[in-house]
């Protein structure tokens, strides 16, 4: 037998090298978060060390909870122990070799650190084994191999019983926003749920949705309490709002390892919780979201910017201030923004607060004597038709784009293709804006004159505002006039609305 690196003592050595104990712990999966497995883990270890007559401090225990070797994530006390092995000869306590390394690649590391940091393993289960000596190393390795094979094993059988549960429409995970443990509803959170889903389908943009919880709702985050402050984020409201779950609906996709990805996760079916909203609604959202053209709800303090047009070139107009100037009617204005690069672009500029009082005026009146459509009990199919449209218009864009490059067509070809493929999503995108205009104006006192010139004026905010006027304006031109630069004139303005 080999003798240990840990048991040489040099005939003449200036000092003796003390050995330190260190403890590590740590459980894949802590559902209840009480970390009752690796207290379990601790006190195994620390018995070991009494019976080894090892001294060891709070400060020589390191502990990973809920934290899987195999799913590469992070173990923060784990790098924090192997800079303390660096420091000198070390002897690691855990309860098994597995808790310390399931991979070959963490075993070969460790094992780096041998040559100038002797390293010995003591395990409550599976005995000791010294990594300084060839026959300690063999022994590892084998242990090494067979806990990834079974590692293996074991993640084939998970992601098997995980489809097999989403198939059945079974709740998987923990709790989530708006649900508890199970998929049991939580039913101020699915409120809250059911608000956002209503703000992003009226054309509120994540931004606006994400303002309005962090400063109005009074809701906290779902990460609260988790070492964060309980802010609210953009990612967070998109992630509950792209999710298949609070639409009653069980997804499935396990290349995804966290979130539910840009567009959610692939929905198998119905899943056997209460769902929030509609599964239609849900795919409007993704709809929505998965644009690449999307201007929904475009962020802006102020009313019109980028809804008003110039109409000299086109272009959306921007707000601007007049500096230290005092007239309260030209606090602002709105005007076409100068482009080096475009001539044509700028020289367009119209006062603000008169713009904005004559449209909110022809919008209120609008919805005076507005009538909402019907709900149509076929939405649903309109939703999944123009869904499939986009999709199947997209995929030919990209074998188009294949054949251009491959050069089975021809340019002449190519561009009349890709035009009609372009027409199709246009269409599509026209049938699910034409859903989405009924949820844009719902709650809405339509008909209401008086009612609406009081929300209108203090009690809508600058984000609600702007999706009303995105669904029902369709063109909102403002015309340069020579003679009365800034100066507001009614005539300049030209304001259709949709059918």
């Amino acid at each position: 037998m080999s003798v240990s690196v840990l048991e040489r003592r040099p005939d003449t050595a200036p000092a003796e090298l003390v050995e330190q104990v260190l403890i590590y712990l740590r459980i894949s999966e802590d559902r209840t978060g009480e970390e009752a497995g690796v207290e379990r883990q601790r006190a195994d270890c620390l018995s070991l060390c009494a019976r080894l007559g090892l001294a060891v401090t709070d400060e020589d225990v390191f502990m990973d909870n809920d934290t899987s070797a195999y799913l590469n994530k992070k173990r923060p006390d784990f790098d924090k122990m192997l800079a303390r092995i660096k420091t000198g000869p070390s002897r690691v306590v855990v309860w098994h070799v597995d808790r310390l390394y399931r991979r070959p690649r963490e075993l070969e590391d460790l094992i780096d650190l041998v040559e100038s940091h002797p390293i010995r393993i003591e395990a409550v289960m599976g005995g000791a084994f010294d990594l300084n000596t060839h026959e300690g190393r063999l022994m590892a390795r084998q242990l090494v191999a067979m806990a990834a094979y079974e590692s293996g094993h074991k993640a084939d059988r998970i992601r098997r019983a995980n489809r097999q549960k989403a198939e059945r429409g079974d709740w998987h995970g923990a709790a989530k926003f708006g649900y508890g443990n199970g998929g049991v509803l939580i039913p101020e959170e699915a409120v809250v749920v059911r608000k956002m889903a209503d703000r992003f389908l009226a054309g509120q943009s994540l931004r606006s949705i994400t303002k309005w919880l962090n400063e109005e709702s009074g809701v906290p985050s779902p990460r609260a309490g988790k070492g964060t402050l309980g802010v609210w984020h953009a990612t967070t409201v998109k992630s509950i709002l792209v999710s298949a779950r609070i639409s009653g609906q069980r997804a499935y996709e396990p290349s995804l390892k966290r979130g539910d990805g840009p567009n959610g996760r692939e929905i198998l079916g119905p899943g056997n919780w209460e769902a929030i909203i509609t599964p239609a609604e849900t795919t409007r959202i993704r709809a929505m979201l998965g644009s690449p053209d999307r201007r929904v709800g475009a962020s802006s303090v102020t009313l019109l910017s980028t809804i008003a047009t110039c109409g000299k070139c086109g272009a959306g107009l921007v707000s601007g201030r007049h500096s230290g100037h005092s007239s309260p009617g030209k606090r602002f204005y709105y005007r076409c923004m100068p482009v080096p690069a475009y001539p044509e672009r700028g020289g367009l500029t119209v006062s603000g607060p008169s713009l904005e009082r004559l449209v909110s005026g022809a919008v209120i009146a609008r919805l005076a004597v507005t009538e909402l459509p019907s709900v149509s009990p076929d939405s649903s199919g309109v939703v999944g038709a123009a869904m499939n449209r986009i999709v199947a218009a997209r995929a030919r864009l990209e074998d188009l784009a294949r054949d251009y490059g491959a050069g089975v067509l021809s340019r002449a070809e190519f561009h009349a293709a890709r035009v009609a493929a372009q027409g199709a999503i246009h269409d599509a995108e026209l049938a699910l804006g034409k859903v989405n205009r009924t949820s844009a104006l719902k709650g809405l006192p339509i008909g209401d004159e008086a009612a609406l010139r009081h929300a209108w004026g203090e009690e809508w905010s600058i984000p609600q505002k702007r999706a009303i006027l995105t669904s029902l304006i369709d063109t909102l031109v403002v015309n340069p006039d020579p003679n009365c630069g800034s100066r507001f004139r009614p005539e300049r303005v030209e304001l259709l609305f949709k059918a």
